[in-house]
């Protein structure tokens, strides 16, 4: 009888669980921190999530160096010091040929208390940096 109790304690302790089964992956915790920093108003912060180049920021900007996201970022908040967003469905990943999408649902805050929904497209690259962030406004639904 020991030696099956003996023999269970063994095999119960030399399995491993299994981590990956509950742990977010890599995109969708950088979105988590980029908008904690973006919502603080960090832009220091946030620029270690982006590429060196950026293809697309936002509307206008193309094929930019970080430095000038955080510039960008920096004016942008001295305008609008209550600004923030928050993501109101879960975040979907979608895989390409080497990129992955990231699509944010949310409400961002302008004034702190009237809100437009916006739909964020992030992509990253293999290195999971971020090539292209952009903000769509979306229509209420009925």
């Amino acid at each position: 009888m020991s030696f099956i109790l003996i023999l269970s304690l063994l095999w119960s302790t030399s399995v491993k669980p299994v981590q990956d089964w509950h742990q977010e992956r890599m995109e969708i915790q950088i979105i988590k921190e980029l908008y904690r920093f973006r919502n603080t108003h960090m832009a220091d912060s946030a620029e270690q999530f982006f590429a060196d180049t950026v293809k697309v920021y936002m509307k206008y900007l193309r094929n930019v160096p970080r430095k000038k996201i955080t510039e960008s970022d920096r004016k942008f908040w001295k305008a609008h010091p209550k600004n923030k967003f928050e993501i109101t469905e879960p975040i979907k990943l979608i895989d390409g040929t080497g990129n992955t999408t990231a699509i944010v649902i949310g409400k961002e805050y302008l004034d702190g208390t009237s809100f437009q929904n916006e739909r964020i497209e992030i992509v990253f690259n293999r290195n999971k940096k971020i090539i292209s962030f952009r903000g769509f406004r979306l229509k209420k639904e009925n």
